[in-house]
């Protein structure tokens, strides 16, 4: 177990968890929790219109992300009516960050920074993040070039939002990508593929 997480009660995740990404694409990958295993996987048509996330290994989708071009795009959670994207996440008018939602009547913003790194903040802490994504990257070690792999860190806060958060996590990662370049020396939104073994420390 990685000395960010441990393991409690339920299988929640107390202290930072950190989540891995099979292939740095938002939307076909299978997502870990470092030190334990597969805890989500992503899978879309061939036409990547229609995105199911689910917990890894079951059948029945947590949520399902249709992309539909000029019409809005619509987002189904288990259990609940479809609904268009926007209903659930707010959208700035004229940039697509910052992001808010809603849990149980508590805020949370999606934001972006310059350099295109997307962060989690709650309505009443704005300057400090509960969670933060790094893009995979190469980097050179003892002189040999791997790749570092995409991962996604969630402090507490978050993890009590855990499935919401990386659902929202993954569609504006992938608009951002969409709608700007990847940053420089970055390998996001490529196909990515890795051993565990290879990830540094």
């Amino acid at each position: 177990m990685n000395s960010e997480e441990t393991l409690v009660e339920g299988g929640r995740v107390d202290a930072n968890a950190v989540f891995t990404f099979s292939r740095d694409d938002m939307r076909r990958t299978t997502i870990s929790l470092r030190g334990y295993g597969p805890y989500y996987s992503v899978d879309s048509d061939m036409g990547y219109s229609r995105t199911k996330i689910s917990r890894y290994g079951e059948s029945v989708p947590l949520a399902v992300s249709e992309t539909r071009g000029i019409l809005p795009d619509k987002i189904t959670f288990a259990g609940q009516e479809r609904q268009r994207l926007r209903s659930w996440l707010k959208f700035s008018t004229l940039t697509l960050f910052p992001v808010t939602f809603e849990v149980d009547g508590k805020t949370y913003i999606w934001r972006s920074t310059a350099d295109g790194k997307l962060s989690l903040h709650t309505s009443s802490s704005a300057d400090s993040s509960i969670a933060w994504f790094t893009a995979s990257q190469a980097v050179i070690n003892n002189g040999t070039t791997i790749t570092q792999v995409a991962h996604l860190t969630l402090r507490p806060e978050a993890i009590e939002i855990q499935d919401v958060a990386i659902i929202s996590f993954l569609i504006l990662e992938h608009k951002s990508r969409i709608s700007s370049p990847p940053p420089q020396g970055s390998d996001g939104g490529q196909y990515i593929y890795y051993c565990e073994s290879a990830i540094l420390a």
